[in-house]
């Protein structure tokens, strides 16, 4: 080859592990933002009613925000961060309740509920409809 191609497939090998690395790292920060905010969107605001972090701009809940964004970059797990937060203020931190013990009830009741409601409907309408024939 000549030297002019060579250096042209340097240059293009240069530009293209530059472009590999410079898209890793942007991916690898996007990947970072959407884990956090899948974590703010899952605990909740100490002080405010019914918000997660992710929704309130608290001081408390800009405080939590960078204490995840800390452990993230400490290469803690989302379930390791869950724990120190469930550790530091209790299970109603988390907006989503566990599945187990009694918070199993808050997603059955829902459930037990509607078909509850179901049967009671059905066996009002076929009560009226045996009246309505005699």
């Amino acid at each position: 080859m000549s030297k002019i191609k060579l250096d042209i497939l340097k240059k293009f090998i240069l530009i293209n592990s530059f472009s590999i690395i410079f898209v890793s790292c942007i991916s690898n920060n996007i990947d970072n933002n959407n884990r956090e905010y899948d974590l703010y969107s899952q605990i909740m605001c100490p002080v405010c009613d019914g918000q997660t972090i992710a929704e309130s701009q608290a001081s408390i809940s800009n405080d939590m925000k960078k204490m995840i964004t800390s452990q993230i970059s400490e290469g803690k797990t989302d379930k390791e961060i869950l724990n120190y937060f469930k550790e530091r203020y209790g299970q109603e931190i988390i907006s989503n309740p566990s599945y187990s013990g009694f918070n199993i009830t808050v997603w059955i009741a829902p459930i037990l509920i509607i078909l509850g409601s179901l049967l009671l409907l059905i066996y009002s309408l076929r009560k009226n409809m045996h009246k309505a024939k005699l």
